[in-house]
């Protein structure tokens, strides 16, 4: 199972799958079988709902290999390698510490994936093996997630307008968990560290047998003469790319009741010369405010602007049109494998939500103990976080029936909790998570061995999270 780990992990959830629809009635209470056609079928039916996220990953890679390309790019890494040489294990701990962070304070996951090879490329090239490299940017970005302060999903009750805390979806004030989601990212990002920290060591006495530190990333170390290459161009299209970001996307309006961004692009949408809309016009019809570009599709429009920045690296680095083209073609094979996991993935999440078998099971539980506790409340959100590895199906297939079968309003505070920490559990584990396909076949780690790695961490988190939702249903 080592050459392709990932996909027959993922080939034996759809088998069940198939298998458990002979045996579990549907989302109506009646059969509804999963055929091999309908697997096929399904598997069109993700493009359409997922195009975006095949998108992203593409021009993703494709960024990269025109940043590849670039020699400021080439001499930033070398920069930032040489002058943290001498604190390598200092820098991880700093960069892993902020991947984290980030997430908790945006609730990006998947969207943060934008920096990750960056951040990947300088681990490996100071020498520390795959596990570090991915450890210290996808594992931190799951732990800021867990413990995630300002967390949003989309409200299922209306897809393309709202987005909401755990907290609210549930009912409750929403910052009602700060305190233990504060306590979760704390603890959580200094296990992480520690855990990184042993890994080092016994990679360094050789106590370990599936070190990764072949770099098949095509990125070295460069020696030219970098006198006449400037780094700040490629600085400001970095930081640009995150400020956008993080504009963008954070729900502004309905977390921080910031109103600021909406009020301006009303105003700049509204500015005419007689009946003719300039902006609307000239620019584009289609455009939300700051904070609400994830209406526009989860991905595209942070794809729209890395295909400018694209065009921006091109002309930094005086490179040839065809040079560029060639580079982002080859970028974009580089995330193929990605893109093709990640689809099969989805595929998963269709033929689940289709059929309906966890609404099922939910309601004839719900109807057999006569209430569910959140111990089986649990066992649904690990089962459903596995199957619907996209937030809003997750909420929409299993939260949802859950908060209608769960009627004791006093548990709607740490079920929030739960919700949102084992969602994030299973993301470091669950061979259908889209961030850690991601990351895994990224930089060519077999799943058997990620499993041999990461067990450990994965117990001592499990552990820490459910004493913290101990002690929150206790409070």
């Amino acid at each position: 199972m080592k050459k392709h780990g990932l996909f027959k992990a993922i080939l034996i959830i759809l088998g069940l799958l198939v298998i458990l629809s002979f045996f579990v009635p549907g989302r109506q209470g009646t059969a509804s079988y999963i055929g091999l056609g309908t697997v096929l079928l399904n598997s069109v039916q993700v493009f359409y709902y997922f195009f975006d996220t095949a998108v992203f990953l593409f021009v993703i890679g494709g960024f990269y290999g025109v940043l590849s390309k670039s020699g400021a790019y080439k001499k930033l890494l070398d920069t930032i390698v040489l002058k943290v040489k001498k604190n390598s294990k200092q820098f991880v701990f700093v960069i892993t510490a902020l991947f984290a962070i980030i997430s908790s304070l945006t609730g990006f996951t998947m969207s943060l994936f934008i920096f990750v090879p960056f951040v990947m490329s300088i681990i490996l090239l100071l020498g520390y093996d795959k596990l570090v490299a991915i450890s210290s940017t996808i594992v931190a970005i799951v732990i800021g997630y867990i413990g995630g302060l300002f967390v949003t999903l989309r409200n299922p009750s209306s897809y393309s307008t709202s987005f909401v805390t755990f907290e609210e979806f549930v009912g409750v004030d929403k910052f009602a968990n700060t305190f233990p989601k504060l306590i979760l990212l704390i603890l959580g990002v200094a296990l992480l560290i520690y855990f990184i920290s042993k890994h080092i060591k016994d990679v360094e006495d050789k106590k370990v047998k599936y070190e990764l530190n072949d770099n098949d990333l095509k990125i070295s170390e460069v020696k030219d003469n970098y006198k006449n290459i400037r780094l700040w161009p490629i600085i400001t299209v970095l930081s640009l790319i995150f400020v956008l970001l993080v504009l963008g996307y954070l729900p502004w309006s309905s977390l921080f009741e910031i109103t600021i961004f909406n009020d301006f692009h009303t105003w700049l949408t509204s500015i005419k010369v007689g009946d003719f809309e300039i902006f609307n016009s000239i620019i584009t019809s289609i455009s939300y405010a700051f904070g609400d570009w994830g209406q526009l599709g989860n991905y595209m429009v942070i794809c729209a602007l890395l295909l400018v920045f694209s065009l921006v690296v091109k002309f930094i680095s005086k490179m040839k049109f065809d040079e560029m083209i060639d580079s982002f073609i080859e970028g974009m094979k580089k995330m193929l494998p990605v893109a093709i996991l990640t689809t099969f993935s989805l595929t998963v999440l269709v033929c689940a939500y289709n059929n309906g078998f966890i609404e099922n099971l939910i309601t004839s539980t719900n109807a057999a103990m006569g209430s569910i506790n959140v111990l089986m409340a649990s066992i649904f959100n690990i089962l459903g976080s596995l199957v619907y590895p996209d937030l809003y199906y997750t909420a929409y297939g299993v939260y949802t029936p859950l908060l209608s079968a769960i009627t004791d309003e006093s548990l709607y505070q740490v079920l929030a909790l739960n919700f949102q920490t084992l969602n994030g559990l299973v993301m470091l584990i669950g061979p259908t998570s889209l961030i850690l396909i991601a990351g895994l076949t990224y930089l060519d780690i077999p799943y058997t061995t990620w499993l041999k790695y990461i067990w450990r961490f994965i117990l001592m988190l499990f552990i820490l999270i459910f004493g913290v939702l101990l002690i929150v249903s206790f409070i």
